[in-house]
């Protein structure tokens, strides 16, 4: 069935790119910007959810405004007796919601920090049809002054980009993140090569790719191949963890390796046969990511 919808969407996108071109990068855009998954439903998908519904139960729940509506936030505190006073938020990627990031919201309160978890824009909880990296960093900077300021952030595929543009600060946000360190988990690097790869699966023919790809660098105020994590770690000094499967088939592990490269403060933490999903769970990961946060913050961040 999914095989089928993909195949239809490709024959239409293919049609409109040589009727239509503007109108269908258009449409591409807005398809772009609604969260979905290509793997779709599954029982482990739910099992995931229904585990994390059962832990965020404890948690405080807020809704902080956010563009016209909310992002639902969740606030976890550790033990009294173990808390640092240093706040952790999470991020999680495209088409998953907080629930996802249970693992490393457990290992960092154990930990003794304080975590922040939240629905992006258009996910779970959270309000809104359509997202994209630029609204999800607003949503991230309305979480962190809710609830900071931030040790860290800890954030996953799609999280990573958005987490990147918060802490860049550059049009079309108003002004940067402060916040002390940063783990990228399975993180893209350039914008670009996510809009080639959506054009390649849904068929875009090249005039409609640039017409797509326009009226998202529009929605930014910023030419997409501004739009690197890489570029915008490398004008940093701030201490940052890039996490990374050689075997993720979303998220070429090429990504991690400029990633890794870009700043002076980076840590690399190569990992095997963990996909792009696993990674999430895996406990070399999680202990990886909390060991990194425990040391202290960068000075003046």
């Amino acid at each position: 069935m999914k095989s089928l919808a993909l195949k239809a969407m490709r024959t239409g996108f293919q049609l409109g790119s040589a009727m239509a071109p503007r109108t269908t990068g258009r449409i591409a855009l807005r398809l772009f910007r609604k969260p979905f998954d290509p793997m779709g439903p599954n029982a482990k998908k739910q099992q995931v959810i229904e585990a994390g519904r059962q832990l965020f139960a404890g948690a405080e729940s807020r809704r902080v405004p956010h563009a016209g509506g909310h992002v639902q936030a969740y606030h976890f505190r550790p033990k009294p007796e173990d808390d640092r006073g240093e706040t952790i938020a999470v991020v999680h990627g495209w088409a998953n919601q907080a629930y996802f990031m249970r693992a490393f919201i457990e290992g960092l309160r154990t930990a003794g920090f304080r975590v922040v978890a939240f629905d992006l824009p258009a996910h779970g909880d959270s309000t809104g049809a359509e997202t994209d990296p630029f609204d999800g960093a607003r949503a991230l900077q309305a979480v962190a002054a809710a609830f900071g300021p931030l040790h860290g952030i800890v954030a996953y595929s799609f999280g990573g980009a958005v987490t990147a543009f918060a802490v860049d600060g550059k049009p079309p946000l108003a002004a940067p993140l402060m916040v002390g360190r940063l783990a990228f988990v399975s993180a893209p690097d350039a914008i670009v090569d996510i809009t080639r790869r959506f054009g390649a699966m849904t068929g875009l023919g090249r005039a409609a790719q640039s017409a797509f790809e326009k009226a998202l660098s529009s929605r930014g105020g910023r030419a997409l191949d501004e739009l690197k994590v890489s570029a915008m770690l490398a004008q940093s000094d701030r201490p940052v963890l890039v996490v990374h499967s050689r075997d993720d088939r979303e998220i070429p592990f090429a990504d991690a390796e400029r990633l890794a490269g870009a700043g002076s403060a980076t840590e690399f933490a190569p990992m095997e046969r963990l996909g792009h999903r696993r990674i999430l769970y895996a406990p070399e990961v999680i202990g990886r990511v909390v060991a990194f946060m425990q040391k202290p913050a960068a000075p003046g961040l």
